[in-house]
């Protein structure tokens, strides 16, 4: 009987993932970024000693589109409740903008200076998904860039620059994505921002827009192929690394630990296992990834880390590739009455509740915020034929008990 479940349980650990019960794949691939444009500042050392957080977006209706403008232009109420004045606060003396001014690229992309757009611009934004706290946060950086451009150049009314969001509901439904990609391009935005699901994804739809002369701008996550003026994003392979050197001082640099890993057809979710991996293999030599598992539609990551468990119960250590990944870790752990030492990736509630309790050493804080605005800036500039970055390096800080208490960090933090 134990032989049967255990064999269910390799059958299920399969599902999505890169090393599991046959024992481990060579984690020594190359740390070359695959997007478009990040050959020239993907190895940057612009990161300070600590990581950043993750945060996602959540509208009402799939799909639907929505425009920004000036609040007193369409008859909005200013916000008047505390968290809503604290959204709205000025943002430039911040540590995340300050750190995108320094750190960025060539380019200050904190700056409008340069910046004069043509009237009536708009600016057409897809996102991963419209339910996540961490697209809220970008979203709420784009939005504050238009507005801070409308500002800047006086325009009210149909001259104001203007920009849409569309997205999945769901960031696993590629197909929406395409759909939605297709429906906005043949609305001739003047800029087009796309956070793509699948790295494999946008090369039909990134060719069209270059036939008809809108740049694309990546936020968060690239693409294969096709022409795109610039990634706005972590760099997740280094992220990734660093969350390899702090798991293994938490492990005491021996001992077996595994991962939990967002969709696998993500760049974002293959450069931080990547990273990961190589750090653990090339420089911790007595530590084993005894399992690499990825999000799927078969099983939920609680229950596919709750099989590790049962298969490793040795296990002292996970690395979780994004919020949802390190909720379900640190729920099947709790189920299990399972102590172990993990290090996630963004910065939702619960991750922040869990390393003030204890129970989750740390996280990579990305910066949500800093992308959104930085794909405005990036992307007016690359419409008025200036310079931009391919690579712009949005940094990020690492978040543990000795720094989540200090309010220089609080915009690193959603949800």
């Amino acid at each position: 009987m134990k032989k049967a479940i255990a064999f269910f349980l390799c059958i299920m650990l399969t599902t999505g993932l890169i090393s599991g019960c046959a024992g481990r794949e060579d984690g020594t691939g190359s740390s070359e970024e695959k997007t478009a444009g990040q050959e020239n500042k993907t190895d940057q050392e612009t990161q300070t000693e600590d990581p950043e957080t993750e945060n996602q977006e959540t509208e009402e209706e799939t799909g639907q589109k929505e425009e920004a403008q000036d609040p007193k232009e369409s008859g909005q109420e200013e916000p008047d409740t505390e968290k809503e004045e604290e959204q709205d606060r000025d943002m430039t003396e911040d540590l995340a903008m300050s750190v995108l001014k320094d750190q960025a690229g060539t380019v200050d992309y904190t700056s409008l200076e340069e910046l004069e757009p043509e009237p009536g611009s708009r600016i057409a934004v897809v996102l991963k998904s419209t339910r996540d706290d961490f697209w809220t946060a970008v979203r709420d950086g784009i939005e504050d860039g238009v507005e801070a451009l409308n500002e800047k150049m006086g325009y009210t009314g149909e001259d104001q620059v203007t920009v849409s969001f569309d997205g999945p509901a769901e960031d696993t439904d590629v197909e929406k994505q395409i759909d939605l990609i297709d429906t906005v391009l043949s609305e001739n935005p003047s800029i087009l921002c796309i956070a793509a699901i699948d790295s494999q994804s946008c090369e039909a739809q990134l060719e069209m827009a270059a036939e008809n002369d809108i740049p694309v701008v990546l936020i968060d996550s690239g693409v294969e192929n096709g022409p795109a003026r610039a990634l706005c994003a972590t760099d997740n392979y280094k992220a990734g690394t660093e969350a390899g050197k702090k798991l293994a001082e938490a492990v005491g640099d021996e001992g077996q630990v595994a991962v939990m890993a967002h969709t696998q057809s993500a760049q974002t979710s293959q450069d931080r296992e990547r990273g990961f991996t190589d750090e653990i293999t090339k420089n911790h030599p007595n530590i084993e990834i005894v399992n690499i598992s990825h999000e799927n539609e078969e099983f939920t990551m609680d229950k596919l880390a709750d099989a590790v468990f049962t298969l490793y119960p040795e296990v002292e250590g996970y690395f979780c590739t994004n919020e949802e990944a390190s909720e379900a870790v640190l729920a099947a752990a709790e189920a299990a009455g399972k102590e172990l030492a993990i290090v996630g990736f963004d910065s939702g509630e619960k991750q922040r509740k869990a390393v003030e309790d204890g129970t989750e050493v740390g996280f990579i804080a990305q910066n949500p915020y800093g992308m959104g605005y930085a794909a405005v800036i990036a992307g007016v500039r690359a419409d008025l034929g200036l310079a931009v970055d391919t690579f712009v390096n949005t940094s990020y800080q690492w978040i543990d008990s000795s720094n989540i208490e200090n309010e220089d960090y609080g915009s690193y933090f959603y949800g």
